[in-house]
């Protein structure tokens, strides 16, 4: 009789262990999911910063280009901005060209093929 209410007991003692295991790994994948998630956030969150400063050193570069300029050759500020502006427009338009012939989607067609198989 002893090993009969013993088996139970012990089925009993797997099942209510297991469900005790389960319960640990969901509060474990939570918490790393969490560490995760805040990790990332915290990583944007510098991305982002370090992306306003790259702007506002391209921006005080650009400005230093327009004294120089004007200061080298005594052009006024705003002819000096407008040569700056005209050479930085044709770099950006030949980046933009460079990489627009390199793209791997100009040479899919936009369209499907309007050629039938059948014959």
């Amino acid at each position: 009789m002893n090993e009969q209410s013993s088996l139970p007991n012990a089925i009993s003692n797997v099942i209510s262990d297991l469900a005790d295991l389960l319960q640990k790994e969901v509060r474990l994948a939570r918490a790393e999911l969490s560490e995760k998630i805040s990790i990332t956030f915290r990583a944007g969150i510098w991305i982002f910063a370090a992306a306003i400063l790259s702007i506002v050193a391209v921006l005080l570069a650009v400005q230093a280009c327009v004294l120089a300029l004007s200061a080298a050759t005594g052009i006024a500020l705003h002819w000096s901005s407008l040569i700056v502006a005209a050479i930085l427009g044709v770099a950006a338009s030949a980046v933009f060209a460079k990489v627009g012939l390199m793209s791997p989607a100009r040479s899919l067609p936009i369209a499907p093929s309007t050629r039938s198989s059948r014959t």
